[in-house]
């Protein structure tokens, strides 16, 4: 794809991808207001909590919902970032381009399965404890035989482990590239870790705001400079600890080249050979420095 291909592709999808990575964060946040007005006590009994979310209504969807949302804005970010790496890198596989998606869809799935399976199995539970006997029993009993709850479950581990490797992936390749700098693009890998490493739900309120500075990096709305790879249209690696830009090597020397002119013309053959080689000492010389 040519530079300037590259570079209007960018510029017209940059305001797209930078509201959705920008809002995510805010709709995460929103998810969890409603999370907390539903009066659903996380750390109550299992009998207690399913009462909670059988009398919560829509609060419990609507969590849910705005939640599913904040992941496929994610989606959304994580596709520009990935299309405007493997742009300027022919060692980004096209093939990974799945993860974008992966992780963040279903994520939004699992959750929604996840609470339909609850509403559910806490209508199910409020309806049957009535008749008295063992409760606890009982709800045990129809979580195992929820089938939507057994969706849930089994969504929950590849829709991580998508998130995580499209998190570390992308980063990492964007920051070879250069479209990201060394510190947000370790901090992105870093997130993605998390994921496994700390409570699911802080992990993913970290991930949100690293995408509201990510969607601010694409309208080059940050405070600093933004890397110089996303005005290029090519990859532009930052240099190694110790190392300084690449300096242009040097001309040869107008003696030089008047010297052999001037052996050439006079016949004189050892002149002539007496001065290729002076210049070959010279290129060696620039080599080694």
């Amino acid at each position: 794809m040519e530079r300037q291909t590259i570079l209007e592709r960018e510029r017209r999808w940059a305001r797209p991808a930078a509201v959705a990575a920008i809002v995510a964060a805010p709709l995460y946040l929103l998810s969890i207001t409603f999370d907390r007005g539903s009066d659903v006590p996380p750390s109550a009994l299992e009998t207690d909590r399913y009462r909670e979310i059988d009398a919560a209504g829509g609060e419990v969807f609507a969590a849910a919902g705005v939640r599913a949302i904040a992941y496929l804005c994610l989606a959304a970010a994580l596709l520009y970032l990935f299309r405007a790496t493997q742009a300027r890198s022919d060692r980004v596989s096209g093939v990974m381009v799945g993860f974008a998606f992966i992780g963040p869809v279903l994520l939004a799935v699992q959750g929604l399965v996840a609470v339909v399976a609850r509403r559910g199995i806490a209508s199910d539970f409020v309806a049957q404890a009535g008749a008295g006997g063992d409760v606890y029993t009982l709800l045990r009993d129809l979580i195992d035989d929820s089938t939507a709850h057994s969706m849930a479950l089994s969504m929950l581990f590849p829709a991580i482990l998508g998130m995580l490797i499209a998190m570390v992936y992308i980063s990492l390749q964007a920051m070879r590239v250069g479209l990201l700098t060394r510190f947000l693009g370790t901090l992105g890998m870093a997130l993605g870790a998390s994921l496994i490493l700390v409570p699911f739900g802080m992990a993913l309120l970290l991930i949100a705001l690293w995408f509201l500075w990510l969607g601010l990096l694409f309208l080059d709305r940050t405070p600093g400079p933004r890397p110089p790879a996303w005005a290029a249209g090519v990859a532009i690696p930052w240099p190694r600890p110790g190392e300084g830009p690449a300096e242009p090597e040097e001309e040869a020397t107008d003696d030089g080249l008047f010297g052999g002119a001037e052996a050439e013309a006079s016949g004189n053959g050892a002149g002539d050979h007496s001065g290729r080689r002076e210049r070959a000492r010279r290129r060696k010389r620039k080599r080694r420095r």
